[in-house]
């Protein structure tokens, strides 16, 4: 048992450490320019990025302002299995969105949440994701005619 947790977090380092490095190569930043961005010293966000240690919710924040990416969709990851899952939610913060909307609902009903049978949620959030499913598919097309229509082109000199 003690040798299958040990295992387990060393894969989550590993997987902690690919998220990490991957995210801040999305952002074209260095090692130095994150560490400096988190008030780390370079050797101790270098053993932070290799996954080293105790996961640090905090630094875990601090990384996320100072590459500009979703915290909350680091954890997220972890849970997952996903390296792409947290490269997926960098840019609009879905996973962070998510939090603070239910956090906003949990705060408005309080302890009656308790109340509410497991379906009711299934049924929410599955609504909400496939109305997400349709904006994604409207929003792609709209970018590719927009490019399409208003994108520079080269002067042709053919005859």
């Amino acid at each position: 048992m003690v040798k299958r947790a040990s295992e387990e977090l060393r894969h989550q380092g590993q997987l902690l450490s690919q998220i990490l490095k991957q995210l801040r190569d999305l952002r074209r930043l260095s090692a130095r320019q994150v560490a400096d961005a988190m008030g780390l010293p370079l050797r101790t966000y270098y053993n932070f990025e290799s996954g080293t240690g105790a996961l640090d919710i905090a630094r875990i924040f601090r990384f996320g302002d100072a590459t500009s990416t979703d915290p909350v969709s680091i954890f997220e990851a972890l849970m997952l299995g996903s390296v792409d899952h947290a490269l997926r939610c960098a840019e609009n913060q879905a996973a962070s969105i998510k939090l603070a909307a239910f956090h906003r609902f949990e705060q408005k009903v309080g302890d009656g949440m308790t109340n509410i049978q497991p379906q009711f949620f299934i049924e929410a959030f599955t609504r909400a994701y496939d109305s997400l499913e349709g904006h994604k598919d409207k929003t792609d097309r709209g970018a590719e005619r927009w490019l399409a229509e208003n994108m520079p082109k080269i002067p042709r000199d053919d005859p």
